[in-house]
């Protein structure tokens, strides 16, 4: 089996017997949620490459790893849903994450 395919695997089987997975729609996280991006409105990742992007997601800086606790106390950070459904999600696997600059040549 492809390691892609083990990791496939795995991902779908921790989001689905997390503890924390049912916590994401709760009034509290929702609160959370909406100071992060109230506060912080643009893409973290792509603001450091000089890019404006809206963000829509409030990130876990570090990944809690189904710690209830370090689920509520954060830190937190906003980013776009690309980068955290691609760029972020590389990191934590500990892959090379590919970033482009504004004139759009790989930094």
């Amino acid at each position: 089996m492809s390691r892609r395919l083990a990791n496939r695997g795995y991902d779908a089987d921790r989001r689905a017997n997390r503890k924390t997975r049912g916590l994401y729609s709760t009034a509290r996280w929702q609160g959370i949620r909406t100071r992060q991006l109230a506060d912080h409105p643009l893409c973290l990742m792509c603001e450091r490459e000089g890019v404006v992007t809206p963000a829509t997601v409030c990130d876990h800086v570090t990944p809690h790893r189904d710690d209830v606790e370090a689920f509520w106390r954060g830190p937190f950070q906003s980013l776009c849903d690309p980068c955290h459904s691609s760029r972020k999600q590389r990191e934590e696997h500990g892959r090379e994450s590919l970033t482009w600059g504004a004139d759009g040549w790989p930094v």
